[in-house]
């Protein structure tokens, strides 16, 4: 964004001599802003009234970089951003901490420039790191949480600047947050984001959903052994040490009782790993190498027990440091405050290349060499949670090298050199300092909002999607719309509602340790100091209405009708609070499907898909409900409305083709699977449908192409696993077969036909007739009503009879007669 793009009482005329130097000053967007402020206006002065020009200062020259490096082509260099998950700048050695040992980490800070001011724009994994991305604050890039968002495809990322400037570029990310299905992996020619959940387990777990740190590093260590003649763009996403805190020996042992301090000893001992990786391939020396976090952890200060509520330093104070390849930089610290957004523009001024029009962020190379700026320096920090999920005052902050003044309904100054641990609260000793830095972030803050602010993408949540991130403990889900900070209303201070906050996020925490009982627990608690809290109402529906729907896995349909009635309240409730409360809408509609009470769960979607026409999951459900009415045209008129969407996900192109096929339409439904693919190649199904095409169209070989497809996607997909040991039966590939159809019962141990045509196939083989009748055998025990027929009978008596027991043989002919005519 260039400089005539300002308001025109942000723009400064002093003047850099050099052209680094004056690319600094088009970039630095925040201290242009300050400067502009601070002398335009006395303290609690309206910033928009600045008068006064900003003075001419004469500096010397920076040396450029090409100066620096010498020999080395900086347009060469390779770029290593690694991103620690929930990691504390002062749990480092290198940022004064006693309490771990961090050798590898202060290794690296000796070596290179250590940023001991350095925050995050959010306390969350996944928006946090979309600022580093995009070097953009969240307001302007518009990701404000982990769920229900993804980036919007118009905005430049880090990967894509240095893809188009000739760099090879992988990501190798350990948390299902940073999956690319939230458009975090735009840019990168490898991202390995393939976490897999088996949908055949209700239960899951944290661990079916990241990877663990020695798994990313092999697989990063893999790609860089790989032959390449261009430069590289490696980023390594490290998901320890966020919590449930599982710490492996030796460091569980060596921090008792102190958990956190373990998960953060054993990443720090992984980046030694790392390191070693680099330097024995020969990569470390050509590489820009910058470390950060996404965010820290509260561990209980300020009531805080986790992150993504408050804004103090326990979640925004980050790690930041940079080793260069050149230069004299080793053991260089800055003080002066600087944030994640400028870590793109920063990378890209090294390597020659010019940042995109949008970023945010400065570069920091004039304060890496020493240069003081025209101004102290100025950053942002946000997190609104608690106004999208509870309706109380958003957090907003501005820091300096030396201050921060947190933006509340009882605003907060901390002078962070004397109290690190913002336990004092210095607003009525220092007035005039917060009503000037009041005034300097609310300037900010308009200025932000003013210039292009986008609403976050919605991403396509289906069932397993929604199902991983509850894994992951993320289960309110994406705050509904309507909620307008600028109403004037009074908003209740976060810090005033701590304690139901807490209670919430140990749900949360419990979720993702797979303990819902627990979480159950802490949510009813919750609701006991507060019964007006939405999410906790809908969070609640969901963990009741899954008790419902095991108990209608065990048969106890009883069961199953009372709590699905008690989930059904929990949602009212929720939509009592807030009518237009999109996942309550969700869970009400799916609530009364449950219980057969169609024509009201179909009310319950229709309204949802008025609130949020791009809500693929109450369209497909809706669909789903005509088809199961017989009200075939219906069901297609619903998902052709959505389908006309632009946002329209590939889940609603798979279901219009479906139900294209079912209305005998199938030539027709084979466009909109592959527009599925098209829309997202990364879900299985579409490519089951279309092989299910190519199958009907007699072109075996493209099935058998798109059977693979679907299980590279979905790996638990049994009936593609089936199906494709059909079709290679048909193509003389027995061994195919059976290792196919084996993994068919593998992935559903109650896919009772499965059974059935395994036995059959080993009978046929003549190799294993003892296996064959086991297979069956278990089949039928499986299957103890007979509600898939007579032929696993008459497979039984054909393996009998081969193995000479003939009474027993005729016993099952007749067994499987007697099903076959009950129909």
């Amino acid at each position: 964004m260039v400089t005539g793009r300002y308001p025109q009482m942000f723009i400064s005329n002093g003047r850099l001599p050099d052209s680094r130097s004056r690319r600094w000053a088009v970039g630095a967007r925040f201290l242009v802003l300050t400067l502009g402020v601070a002398i335009g206006c006395g303290p609690g002065g309206d910033p928009r009234k600045a008068r006064e020009p900003v003075p001419e200062i004469e500096r010397e020259p920076l040396p450029t970089w090409t100066e620096l490096a010498g020999e080395v082509a900086a347009d060469r260099l390779n770029v290593i951003l690694v991103t620690i998950d929930t990691l504390r700048a002062d749990r480092l050695s290198s940022y004064g901490s006693e309490l771990v040992s961090t050798p590898h980490m202060d290794r690296l800070a000796r070596e290179g420039v250590r940023f001991s001011n350095a925050a995050t724009a959010v306390p969350f994994t996944l928006p946090a790191h979309c600022s580093i991305m995009t070097g953009t604050y969240p307001p302007f890039h518009g990701v404000r949480e982990n769920v229900g968002y993804s980036l919007d495809e118009t905005l430049p990322t880090l990967a894509e600047v240095l893809s188009a400037g000739g760099w090879d570029t992988a990501g190798f990310i350990s948390a299902f947050v940073l999956d690319s299905r939230w458009g975090i992996g735009r840019g990168f020619d490898r991202y390995r984001d393939d976490f897999q959940l088996d949908p055949n387990k209700p239960s899951v777990n944290v661990g079916q959903v990241q990877h663990e740190g020695p798994d990313t590093i092999e697989h990063a260590l893999a790609w860089l052994d790989e032959p390449r003649d261009d430069p590289f763009f490696l980023w390594v996403h490290l998901f320890e040490p966020h919590d449930p805190y599982t710490p492996p020996e030796p460091y569980r042992s060596l921090y008792t009782a102190r958990p956190n301090d373990a998960e953060v000893a054993y990443p720090a001992s992984l980046l030694g790993q790392r390191r070693g990786g680099l330097e024995s391939r020969g990569v470390l020396d050509d590489s820009v190498f910058v470390l950060t976090s996404d965010h820290g952890e509260g561990l209980g200060q300020h009531g805080e027990g986790f992150h993504g509520y408050f804004i103090y330093d326990s979640t925004v104070h980050v790690p930041l440091i940079l080793r260069l390849p050149f230069g004299d930089f080793e053991g260089r610290v800055v003080d002066e405050a600087v944030s994640h957004v400028d870590i793109l523009p920063t990378v890209l001024s090294i390597v020659g290349q010019e940042a995109p029009p949008e970023v945010q962020g400065v570069d920091l190379l004039p304060l890496i060499l020493g240069r003081e700026p025209a101004s102290p320096r100025e950053v942002y920090t946000e997190s609104y949670y608690s106004l999208y999920h509870y309706n109380w005052a958003p957090l907003r902050s501005i820091r300096t090298e030396s201050e921060k003044f947190i933006e509340t309904t009882n605003p907060e100054l901390y002078l962070l050199r004397e109290d690190a641990g913002e336990t004092n609260n210095a607003l009525l000793q220092e007035r005039d300092l917060a009503r000037s830095l009041r005034d300097r972030l609310l300037a900010y803050s308009d200025y932000l909002k003013s210039s292009g602010e986008r609403p976050g993408g919605r991403p396509d949540l289906d069932t397993e999607t929604l199902a991983q991130l509850r894994a992951l403990g993320y289960l309110a889900g994406r705050a509904s719309g309507g909620v307008d900070e600028d109403d004037g209303v009074e908003r209740t201070d976060p810090k005033e509602r701590i304690a139901v906050h807490r209670a919430i996020m140990e749900a949360q925490s419990f979720i993702g340790q797979g303990d819902e009982e627990g979480a159950e627990e802490y949510l009813r608690a919750a609701l006991d100091l507060d019964a007006s809290i939405v999410d906790a109402n809908q969070m609640l529906g969901g963990l009741v209405g899954r008790r419902a729907d095991e108990a209608s896995r065990r048969g106890d349909a009883a069961a199953s009708a009372e709590l699905n009635g008690q989930a059904l309240e929990l949602y009212q409730r929720a939509l009592a609070l807030n009518p237009e409360h999109q996942a309550s809408l969700l869970g009400l509609a799916t609530s009364y499907w449950r219980l057969g009470r169609l024509e009201e769960a179909l009310v319950g979607f229709h309204r949802l898909v008025e609130l949020a026409p791009y809500e693929s999951n109450a369209a497909i459900a809706m669909s789903d409900i005509y088809a199961d009415l017989d009200r075939l045209p219906e069901a297609l008129r619903v998902v052709e409305a959505a389908a006309a969407e632009e946002v329209a996900p590939a889940w609603i192109h798979n279901q219009h083709g479906e139900l294209l096929a079912l209305l005998g339409r199938s030539r027709e439904s084979a466009a909109h699977f592959e527009r599925a693919i098209a829309k997202n190649p990364e879900i299985g199904q579409p490519w089951f449908n279309l092989a299910l095409t190519h199958e009907e169209a007699g072109r075996p070989e493209q099935a058998v192409a798109a059977y693979e497809q679907a299980l590279e996607h979905a790996p638990y997909h049994f009936r593609a696993q089936f199906n494709l040991g059909h079709l290679f039966g048909r193509l003389g590939r027995p061994e195919d077969q059976l290792e196919m159809w084996r993994a068919a019962i593998r992935s559903n141990p109650e896919f009772v036909l499965g059974y059935y045509h395994l036995a059959k196939l080993h009978m046929d083989r003549g190799d294993d007739l003892d296996r064959a009748e086991l297979l069956v055998r278990e089949g039928l025990r499986r299957d103890p009503d007979g509600g898939f027929g007579p032929f696993g009978y008459f497979v039984l008596a054909d393996i009998l009879n081969r193995k000479g027991r003939l009474p027993e043989a005729r016993e099952a002919v007749e067994n499987g007669r007697r099903l076959q005519a009950r129909g």
